[in-house]
């Protein structure tokens, strides 16, 4: 749920804490708070974007024989401190 307008009268008529789904176009955390959200949950968003850069890295591959789509990636050492 992105409308803001929504969000705002949902958090007035539930009188439990509200918790929205986040999506790309969802208002940030702090927006949400003025709103009344008081949780914010990211669900499977994150590994489908994951997916996405798969899906990317899969078709330059396949059509170019490249993998640029890959610049960013994590060094193993930060994904090592992270999990630790």
């Amino acid at each position: 749920m992105a409308d803001p307008v929504v969000i705002a009268a949902l958090a007035e008529v539930i009188t439990a804490p509200l918790n929205i789904l986040a999506h790309p176009g969802t208002p940030s955390v702090a927006e949400l708070g003025k709103l009344g959200v008081a949780r914010v949950s990211l669900g499977s968003t994150v590994a489908t974007a994951a997916y996405a850069v798969v899906s990317r890295t899969a078709q330059e591959l396949a059509e170019h024989g490249t993998y640029t789509s890959l610049d960013g990636a994590l060094p193993y050492g930060e994904i090592n401190r992270l999990m630790s």
